[in-house]
């Protein structure tokens, strides 16, 4: 007979005192304890307690056998909490007894002090100390072995629950067995066929609140664990399984629970992912397997009320978590157990990292006018998005004078906290807790607004979800890594388009349109807006619909399982914040604090915070594509260029009073770069100072000081500079041209007396240069010390100079005794794209040439080239020095502005898109009669605007407004020459083909616009 049919022992206290004596020599108080099979007793003796145990006859021998072993094997290990094996008076385990139902097994054990869990008030802190204290006994048990732990068919073992599965006909209520019978069903399909794969060993299985012990002083702290009656071999992450159905029993947060107890035990024993899989089942399948157990002994003995009344705190949880998500449970248990949330969720992130997706709404969102869309109160009176009101409130902040036909973008950001989901449908069963974490991005916009797919991908769902609150018409589209990992994109809120533009089961291209933002009536009684979200597991959502919130507390296991959306939006973060220092405010402290003769550009002022190649990012998160910001010649932030600045920076940053090899270095390498004896470099700070350098250098070589320069030329803002810059000192708050300097006629082959590119325009206009010489011999009786002028005529309004223009000039100023500077501080480095040098557009070589912005790609650098005849001269005892001209960080960043020029082939992007560019620009020219012409090299061109093609009147007013209307569009530019009609292009020379066509674009809205309004659009 077993000892669950043989009645258990019945001994007086005088027979038990009697054994206790006998076999281990010790006498003192005894107190029965309550045991179903066996009979124990508390012996309280010389000042110590033990229990005395009287096995049941009907017990197995070898089950006696492992739990002592098991004891004794922890003790070895150190494990405390334990019971401690007491060895009799003869040195063995135990002695044998009559029960009077046969012989039993008397076994002395320690006393584990403290209260039992059962006793103890419920605490997170005490469920994580619970998971650590059974992960430091699964830990010990490894490599323990014993024959008796294999027990074949054990009820009580979640390696044999299928034993028990048709027990679940003896549950009386049929809602309650449909839910077992549905974890049975489960669990064959989806935990069975992995058990085999997962690691074994030999566990207690019994870690219920009756079996745990707390510290008494602390019971936030489980202190022991008894009771080893229940032990056997089976699959290792059984134990925690075992665990945390007992731990979770009454708890009013199953989550929080949950994680706690898996969070204490993998602390100490890590469990695998596999494991943790599989977690969450095994723990229901614990209750399913005590409710069907208790079931079918209710039936066997129905007197015992007890048995099924005992069943309620099982279904209690059961029909909790029947309510919940399993495939979510799934998630949770992995993310406690140190995983992501999902198998998918590192391979998704990766692969949208470097995928190349289309914008889901057109136009980009990047680059369109926006407003964060807060619920947290930074909108003062805004009405809740399911507010009908919000329309209207919405549609007033709009700007004022943004076009039409430019997109204005509310965003809600992902992961915020909303209050409005108050609805029953966001409330949890789980947990008192409800869902009010918003899991993807929100895109406000006018109804019937298109929607596209960003990538490729399968239709999965087409669904209506007509609850309020919920997403009306939604598209779930399926797509794959190239790794074969699976990953869905959500837009939820559409219109009623949806079914006829995509089918379940329909391939979608990336871009193809597949949906429009619906209306209040058709988008779940939302203000019309796109929900675009992505998960990297379905769940066990299965008809169209996924969860739109999640639980704040549970953000990181809801951040795995829905990624943050904008791995494919690709919008700046500031897209999703208010900022506390808007333009407005900065305006105002600018007036305050700075100089108000500094300019700043655009009729609607701009906060930039941020840049990356082309582009540059206001505080919005805006994005602008920069076409007019020469200086940055590589790129805004470029990250070889700034990684050169830190790692110069953090090595060495001095004065060129000390040796280096890398002043050397740069200027070898810069020289390679140009023509003839040009070999000598200086470095300083700005192309002002090296303007003023080269003046110096040719001024002292040549014993004078007149100067030859180009009307309306601009080289720089010191005091010298401005004296040879007719563009500053013949213009508002200028002074009289300065008796040293001579002004050559600006050999513009557009608007000046000889037009056209010919060499006889450049033979005509470098006539005018001779006079100039001729006047500075009149006046000085000597030639001019130096001509200077830029390749290319940048504040001139970006003008290219007729053909042999500077090699007829060049000839006369070298014949008059003089040096010829090249400016090359704008057009330089490649620039130009048909040469490296603007000069060598013109085929000429100057005696000094001047380089600035584009050389350190807006760190303070630049050069001044000479050779070394001049530059022999120059050094005639007064000592030229520069602090930090040409200091370790600014050479390492003139390094890495050539090593991207060469290595990304920028000179051939400036060639190939600024021929593309003036290409488009004259095509533009027959449909925009305000163009009169266009101009320029490379990545250095210029469109200017005249109201009348025959007098050439200058459409200043219609530049102005175009350079606004293309800024109002997310592009910038902006006007010179001497008219301010000019329409100059001078992008970072990381500008291609596609951001010229958005340039372009927005050029042809912008003519398009200015044409329908008509002329008074202007002012």
């Amino acid at each position: 007979m077993s000892a669950f049919e043989t009645p258990p022992p019945a001994l007086d206290d005088h027979r038990l005192a009697e054994l206790a004596r006998r076999h281990w020599g010790l006498e003192g108080k005894l107190h029965p304890l309550i045991s179903e099979r066996d009979q124990n007793a508390r012996l309280e003796a010389g000042g110590r307690r033990y229990v005395l145990k009287i096995s049941n006859a009907g017990e197995d021998r070898g089950q006696i056998a492992l739990q002592t072993a098991v004891m004794k094997h922890l003790e070895g290990q150190g494990m405390a909490g334990i019971p401690r094996v007491v060895p009799t008076l003869e040195g063995s385990d135990g002695a044998e007894a009559e029960t009077g139902h046969g012989l039993g097994q008397v076994r002395l054990v320690t006393w584990v002090e403290g209260p039992l869990l059962s006793s103890a008030p419920r605490s997170l802190g005490q469920l994580e100390s619970l998971g650590g204290f059974m992960g430091r006994l699964t830990r010990a048990m490894q490599g323990f072995g014993h024959p008796a732990a294999f027990r074949e068919g054990f009820l009580w073992s979640l390696d044999n629950a299928a034993g028990v599965e048709s027990w679940a006909d003896d549950i009386a209520d049929p809602a309650r067995r449909a839910l077992v019978g549905a974890l049975f069903g489960r669990y064959r399909t989806r935990v069975a066929p992995r058990l085999p794969g997962l690691r074994a060993s030999v566990l207690h299985q019994d870690a219920n609140d009756n079996n745990v012990i707390v510290d008494g002083a602390n019971p936030d702290h489980v202190a022991g664990l008894i009771d080893f009656g229940d032990m056997a071999h089976g699959r290792t992450i059984n134990e925690l399984a075992i665990t945390l159905a007992y731990a979770i029993l009454d708890a009013p947060d199953l989550y929080a629970a949950i994680r706690a107890v898996i969070r204490g035990y993998v602390a100490d024993f890590p469990i695998t992912e596999d494991e943790a899989e599989v977690l969450f089942d095994l723990m229901r399948m614990r209750l399913a397997m005590s409710v069907c157990i208790s079931s079918r002994r209710a039936k066997e003995h129905p007197d015992n009320a007890y048995l099924t009344i005992s069943q309620g705190p099982a279904f209690a949880v059961l029909e909790r978590l029947e309510r919940v998500d399993p495939e979510f449970m799934v998630g949770l248990c992995r993310k406690a157990a140190g995983f992501d949330a999902t198998r998918a969720a590192a391979s998704v992130r990766a692969h949208l990292a470097q995928a190349k997706p289309i914008p889901v709404v057109q136009p980009d969102p990047g680059r369109a006018a926006r407003i964060a869309l807060l619920t947290d109160g930074s909108h003062p009176g805004m009405p809740a998005f399911s507010d009908r009101a919000f329309d209207a409130w919405f549609a007033g902040q709009r700007p004022a004078n943004l076009p039409e036909n430019v997109a204005f973008y509310g965003f809600g950001p992902y992961g915020e906290r909303r209050s409005v989901y108050a609805s029953d449908q966001f409330a949890d069963a789980a947990s008192p807790e409800r869902r009010t974490r918003h899991t993807g991005i929100d895109i406000f916009a006018a109804k019937g607004t298109p929607v596209h797919a960003p990538l490729a991908g399968t239709v999965a769902f087409v669904a209506y979800n007509a609850d309020p609150l919920d997403y009306g018409h939604t598209l779930i589209l399926e797509h794959a890594t190239p790794e074969g990992v699976r990953f869905w994109t959500l837009y939820g809120h559409l219109a009623g388009t949806l079914p006829g533009l995509a089918q379940t089961g329909q391939r979608i291209e990336a871009g193809q349109l597949v949906g429009h933002l619906g209306d209040w009536h058709e988008n779940g009684g939302w203000s019309p807006h796109l929900h675009f979200q992505i998960m990297t597991d379905m769940l066990a959502q299965d008809g169209g619909n996924f969860f739109g919130v999640g639980h704040d507390s549970h953000w990181d296991v809801w951040s795995d399982i829905c990624i943050d959306p904008n791995l494919i939006l690709r919008l700046a973060p500031e897209s999703f914040t208010l900022d506390p220092h808007p333009p407005a405010e900065l305006l105002a402290r600018r007036a305050r604090a700075i100089g108000p003769s500094l300019s700043i550009s655009y009729a609607e002022k701009l906060k930039m915070v941020r840049g990356e190649g082309p582009w540059l990012i206001d505080h919005s998160g805006r994005r602008y594509l920069d076409a007019v910001n020469n200086i940055t010649h590589v790129g805004h932030c470029n990250p070889q260029v700034v990684a050169a600045i830190a790692r110069q920076a953090g090595i060495l940053n001095t004065n060129t009073r000390y040796l280096s090899e890398l002043i050397l270095d740069y200027s070898e390498r810069l020289t390679a770069k140009l023509p003839g004896d040009l070999k000598v470099a200086y470095f300083v700070n700005s192309g002002t100072e090296a303007n003023e350098l080269a003046l110096r250098i040719a001024r002292t070589a040549m014993g004078k000081k007149s100067t030859v320069v180009l009307d309306w030329a601009y080289h720089g803002n010191s005091g010298g500079m401005v004296d040879v810059s007719p563009y500053k000192f013949k213009r508002k708050g200028g002074y009289p041209q300065p008796d040293f300097v001579e002004i050559a006629a600006f050999p513009d082959p557009y608007r000046g007396p000889h037009k056209g590119m010919s060499e006889a325009s450049g033979r005509a206009y470098a006539g005018d240069v001779a006079r100039c010489l001729e006047a500075v011999r009149a006046k000085t009786g000597t030639s001019a010390a130096a001509f200077i002028a830029e390749s290319i005529s940048g504040v001139g309004g970006q003008v290219v100079y007729p053909d042999g223009y500077l090699k007829s000039v060049y000839e006369q100023v070298r014949a008059a005794g003089g040096l010829c500077i090249a400016d090359e501080v704008q057009c330089g480095f490649g620039r130009v794209g048909e040469t490296f040098w603007g000069f060598e557009l013109q085929g000429v070589v100057p005696d000094i040439v001047v380089m600035g912005k584009p050389i350190g790609n807006g760190h303070p650098l630049a050069a001044v080239v000479t050779t070394r005849e001049l530059a022999a001269t120059f050094a005639n005892g007064m000592e030229y020095f520069n602090s930090f001209g040409g200091n370790p960080v600014s050479m390492a960043v003139g390094m890495a502005v050539l090593d991207v020029i060469e290595g990304e082939g920028l000179q051939q992007t400036a060639l190939e898109t600024g021929r593309y560019m003036l290409d488009r620009f004259r095509d533009m020219a027959r449909r925009a009669p305000l163009i009169g012409d266009v101009r320029g090299r490379g990545l250095f061109s210029g469109v200017e605007l005249v109201r009348n093609q025959e007098t050439l009147e200058p459409a200043t007013a219609e530049a102005g407004w175009i350079v606004n209307h293309i800024r109002q569009q997310g592009v910038l530019a902006s006007t010179d020459g001497p008219l301010d009609n000019v329409l100059k292009f001078k992008p970072p020379m990381v500008f291609g083909r596609a951001e010229a066509d958005i340039l372009c674009d927005a050029l042809e809205r912008a003519f398009a616009d200015l044409a329908a309004s008509g002329p008074s659009a202007a002012g």
